[in-house]
């Protein structure tokens, strides 16, 4: 049982955002807060922190590949966390080329990454499901169990909060370059990339001989974009092109709802 010591400070956490008109004020010795989340599901409590020791984390992305910016991003994590799952979401995606690398590959890519931080970490692939109201009892079902989750995504946000798992945001790193659609056209067009992951990721791309098989599942649907659409004129293909990419860009399904495991 997760148990609150008593400091001489006191300080405000938030579980829900939503549910801010309730408010308890936990004095004493220590404190459960997991019987206070049982019986009355508190928006806002004022306690002391827990110590490092008592939290687990969790943070979902695609990872395809991981990067410097996620790297960086679990590195700020670590400060707050004794223990760390690390999701690899849309584990059954592979072989295309916005999800290149099998979430076997990716597990080693994230494991070698995070070795030497001082954390116990845990990788678990997790599938995507196409129902959203579930999303979370998906995830807590396929992962150890964790008290904080850390998220930029709305969608992700909004729904842990429903479930009552408290969300936490942490700063993203030089976005504009640091995200994989673009690390991806850089590997694919021979540019550097090789600067913007860790050196363990290039160490697995390289035994998996990651690059010749994006290019290869490039100029595949390239070849099929074609036969597709043959009739076309130059400049519709062109179009058909760039709304591809875009799609690539902002890293979601054309449906308003994107499935919350393919963060990127």
């Amino acid at each position: 049982m997760r148990r609150y010591q008593k400091t001489r400070l006191e300080h405000w956490y938030t579980f829900s955002p939503f549910d801010r008109d309730k408010t308890a004020i936990i004095t004493g010795e220590s404190a459960d807060i997991t019987q206070i989340r049982k019986t009355d599901r508190l928006g806002l409590f004022i306690c002391d922190g827990p110590n490092k020791g008592d939290m687990r984390g969790f943070y979902i992305g695609r990872f395809q590949p991981y990067h410097n910016g996620h790297h960086k991003m679990v590195k700020a994590i670590t400060a707050e966390v004794d223990e760390l799952v690390l999701g690899i979401g849309s584990a059954g995606h592979s072989h295309t080329q916005q999800n290149p690398f099998t979430a076997g590959e990716r597990v080693m890519m994230v494991t070698k990454s995070v070795a030497d931080f001082d954390v116990t970490t845990y990788a678990v692939p997790i599938e995507d499901l196409d129902r959203n109201s579930v999303w979370v009892s998906h995830v807590q079902s396929m992962s150890p169990t964790f008290d904080v989750a850390y998220s930029n995504n709305p969608l992700v946000i909004q729904l842990f909060s429903e479930a009552d798992v408290e969300v936490r945001q942490s700063p993203m790193f030089n976005r504009e370059i640091l995200k994989g659609s673009t690390l991806r056209e850089r590997m694919i067009h021979d540019d550097d990339w090789k600067s913007l992951v860790p050196s363990q990721v290039i160490d697995v791309i390289e035994e998996i001989d990651g690059i010749e098989r994006m290019r290869r599942l490039g100029a595949t649907d390239t070849s099929t974009n074609h036969e597709r659409i043959s009739s076309t004129t130059e400049n519709e293909l062109s179009d058909d092109v760039k709304n591809h990419n875009k799609d690539i860009e902002e890293n979601s399904d054309p449906s308003p709802n994107p499935n919350p495991g393919t963060t990127e």
